[in-house]
């Protein structure tokens, strides 16, 4: 299942408006009993947290840069609706309304009746999807993503120092981010990322879990999804939610398209062997056999195929999705020899 793990709104105001706000929020913070102070999560700018409704999956932060003042609400749908991370919503039209019904009424609360949801833009999405793959073959399936190497219009999320002093662990996960095209797609192992912030009870109900993300995140990624979807340019926010929610599927596998094959992984010997099988023309298989003992050496999917001049990258990758094969191996060092195809596991 592709659910959505968080998303947010954001609203833009002048600098009065944005201090008398946040005057207005620490005094209701001090009445309440809940906190608002400084994020220790972001690094630029001056970022306050307000966490009166953090409880209920919606916190408040208050962004002021030297030219820019911005209100943002992150919301994690899944804690609004009763769930978790682990138990993630299930998009439906319903499950939408009761979504935008409960984000409204904390909206009206908390500000007064002075905003509702529409005065906000959509601004970050992050689509998600938990694949219960086995414990034994978490890491397996990490590997198996690094191999596909480079991958056109997205570079690696950390560089090599990143990975070095730990801040990153590889086996862990899978990160890569856009060049220009603010999306970004991650892979990881979800129970040791829980360990890492010692949530050791989760972290056991989270064994073989390898969670998939694919993020939007910036306004011009979502105006582009959009525009993919809908001729309507003049909709409200709560139209946009609608419609970015009805098509997590399309907007999810379109960019895990984009760089993950489609297809069971193999080990190269047995690899070669479905493909020579196969019902394929001879001078296709050929291609694609070149492309499979070519993939490890130039260790880039991408590369591979501009090394043999192969102008139509979709058309190649299809004949090995008809056969249900992934030109992508596994490593001869992995005790496993057999990889379910990521996309028939996602719909689950």
């Amino acid at each position: 299942m592709i659910s959505i793990h968080t998303f947010e709104l954001a609203k833009e105001v002048d600098s009065k408006y944005f201090n008398n706000l946040l005057s207005s929020a620490y005094k209701k913070a001090k009445k309440n009993k809940n906190r608002v102070g400084y994020s220790t999560k972001h690094t630029t700018g001056d970022v306050r947290i307000d966490d009166r409704f953090s409880s209920d999956g919606i916190t408040i932060e208050y962004h002021s840069y030297e030219f820019r003042k911005m209100i943002k609400l992150c919301i994690n749908p899944s804690k609004v609706l009763g769930g978790n991370d682990l138990k993630l919503w299930e998009p439906s039209p319903y499950n939408t309304e009761l979504l935008i019904d409960e984000i409204s009424e904390c909206i009206e609360d908390y500000f007064d009746c002075l905003f509702d949801i529409n005065d906000f833009e959509l601004t970050r999405v992050d689509f998600t999807s938990n694949v219960n793959v086995g414990k034994k073959n978490v890491k397996a399936y990490i590997a198996f993503l690094h191999k596909i190497g480079k991958v056109k219009n997205f570079v690696p999320k950390y560089n090599r120092a990143d990975y070095k002093n730990g801040r990153i662990d590889k086996e862990d996960s899978f990160d890569l981010k856009g060049k220009t095209n603010y999306i970004e797609f991650t892979a990881y192992d979800k129970e040791a990322d829980l360990k890492k912030k010692e949530k050791y009870d989760k972290a056991e109900k989270a064994k073989g879990i390898l969670r998939l993300e694919v993020r939007l995140t910036k306004r011009k990624a979502i105006k582009t999804a959009l525009e993919g979807l809908t001729r309507c340019s003049d909709l409200t926010t709560e139209e946009e939610l609608e419609i970015i929610v009805g098509n997590c599927y399309k907007i999810f596998t379109k960019w895990m398209a984009a760089i993950v094959p489609f297809g069971d992984s193999y080990k190269l010997k047995k690899a070669v062997e479905l493909v020579e099988e196969s019902n394929v023309k001879l001078k296709r298989k050929e291609k694609m056999i070149s492309l499979i003992q070519l993939i490890p050496k130039k260790k880039s999917l991408y590369l591979a195929i501009k090394e043999l001049n192969i102008r139509d990258t979709n058309e190649i990758l299809c004949w090995f999705a008809k056969i249900g094969v992934s030109p992508i191996t596994i490593s001869k060092r992995e005790k496993i020899d057999y990889l379910k195809n990521l996309y028939d596991m996602i719909l689950i």
